[in-house]
This record gives structure tokens, sequence and C-alpha cells, in this order.
């Protein structure tokens, strides 16, 4: 089977949150990482084609007890149910401009 992304994924286990409707936001856990989006596993189905507001903790490389809140907007690719949780591709866009050297060096 060959992968039609343009960036390579990275296995990460991050934990997020992400706002579903107004003052209602979920735990969820980014599961995978790449320049292009992310892959999230959350207990709640995101709709495609809609844009979240989400946070999610980026490790540093130097110290992987130094974790930086990264706040973004990010829009739902597409959801499937896994097991008893739902995984959502998310194409990620206007995060903040100091978060982007932490984000590169995770091969964002």
């Amino acid at each position: 089977m060959s992968d039609s992304r343009n960036s390579a994924r990275l296995p990460v286990a991050w934990r997020a949150a992400i706002q579903v409707a107004p003052g209602r936001i979920v735990p969820a856990k980014v599961v995978n990482f790449s320049a292009s989006g992310i892959q999230m596993q959350s207990g709640v189905m995101l709709k495609e084609k809609q844009e979240y507001q989400m946070m999610m903790e980026v490790p540093s490389h130097k110290d992987a007890s130094a974790r930086t809140q990264v706040v973004c907007k990010a829009t739902c690719v597409y959801t499937i149910l896994s097991g008893s949780e739902y995984r959502a591709g998310l194409r990620i866009g206007n995060y903040p401009p100091e978060h982007k050297e932490l984000l590169q060096s995770w091969g964002g």
C-alpha cells in the first residue's frame, strides 16, 4: 500500500485539546505529526471540512519535560472510528510564528 502524503508522518504521543463547540473543549491526543498536518485521537467525532480551535503540548527535542502549548486552528480532513475512540486527520494552520521553530524541529 502506498501513502499519497507529501510529508512523512512521525509517531508522537502529545496531549491536546480541541474546541468542538462554543464553551466545549474535549481532551485529545496527537498520535502522528507531519509538515502537512496531524492525526488526533479523541472521544468525539469531528466534522469533516470544519475548522476547529485546538491546543497541543509539543515537547522540546532538547528536554522532553519542557512542553510548549501551541494554540492553532485546524481543519478536519477525515474522521474514522477506531475502537472506542475517533481518529481524525487535520490540516493545521494559523499557528503563532513564535512556535514555527519548535514545529519545524519535529518536521512541521
